[in-house]
């Protein structure tokens, strides 16, 4: 499917399970979406544990001086995990240094005039060391400093009218455990549920390994 604009309804509508329940007395569209959201939140996972660039969202948290802290979900929306060397200052190419909320009590509490060097996450907020003063932001091109960020989003849970995510690339593979799953409703075959997923990480796995040209980070493969 490479048309950008497929949704959630039509990988329902195009399902296994739909095509042996036409009439839906069996599955209805919201019962496959549940299987279907679950596809997406396995998908999503392992791309992150692979660290795949079809899992990475860009944006910019503008620095204001004198502010160490900003709100996770202000500026880096659903906002997962930081991708490995995922934080710059705008006008430096070397990245941020991840240091635990600890070092924010170990360093100065007053601002200084030199960019940030490390950053740090906690529950809600991301926040900056040194704390930047306004020279400090003045480095900044353009109208301001700010940090560049990449980062990892919770998968968006889809609705029917949802266009499908990671480009396209995983419907076959989340269409598949879908039905799967819907298969497997009556029995609770935990075993057969297990096989799925594996199946599903797998399918990822060989994806994102054929996509990176250096490869993912060594996983084996389920059986």
């Amino acid at each position: 499917m490479a048309d950008d604009t497929v949704t959630a309804q039509t990988i329902v509508d195009n399902s296994v399970s739909r095509r042996k329940d036409v009439d839906k007395t069996n599955w209805g569209d919201s019962e496959l979406l549940a299987y279907l959201n679950k596809a997406i939140d396995n998908i999503a996972m392992m791309l992150i544990y692979l660290e795949s660039e079809l899992a990475i969202t860009e944006a910019t948290v503008t620095l204001v001086a004198t502010t160490q802290e900003y709100t996770l979900a202000t500026v880096l929306a659903d906002f997962w995990a930081m991708s490995r060397e995922g934080v710059y200052f705008s006008t430096v190419e070397t990245p941020l240094t991840p240091v635990i909320y600890g070092a924010k009590i170990r360093n100065e509490t007053t601002a200084t005039d030199t960019y940030p060097t490390s950053f740090y996450i906690t529950g809600t907020k991301i926040g900056v060391i040194p704390i930047p003063s306004s020279t400090a932001v003045a480095l900044g091109s353009g109208a301001g400093a700010s940090l560049l960020c990449r980062y990892f989003k919770k998968p968006t849970v889809l609705t029917l009218a949802s266009t499908m995510p990671y480009k396209n690339v995983f419907n076959e593979s989340a269409s598949l455990f879908m039905d799967s799953i819907a298969a497997l409703r009556d029995d609770m075959n935990m075993a057969a549920y297990q096989q799925a997923r594996a199946t599903l990480e797998n399918l990822v796995l060989k994806v994102v390994k054929y996509r990176n040209p250096i490869g993912p980070k060594a996983l084996p493969e389920k059986g």
